[in-house]
């Protein structure tokens, strides 16, 4: 199940996850980021 969150990036930020990610992927990305921390070593 997913949980809808809302995050604040600096616009610059914001702008270069767009250019280098892309819109529908931006979430994938942040996810696949930060599991790793959030999870440990449960991977």
């Amino acid at each position: 199940m997913h949980k809808r969150m809302t995050i604040s990036l600096t616009e610059e930020v914001y702008d270069g996850l767009y250019r280098t990610i892309g819109k529908r992927r931006m979430s994938k990305f942040i996810e696949d980021l930060l599991k790793p921390h959030v999870l440990g070593s449960a991977l």
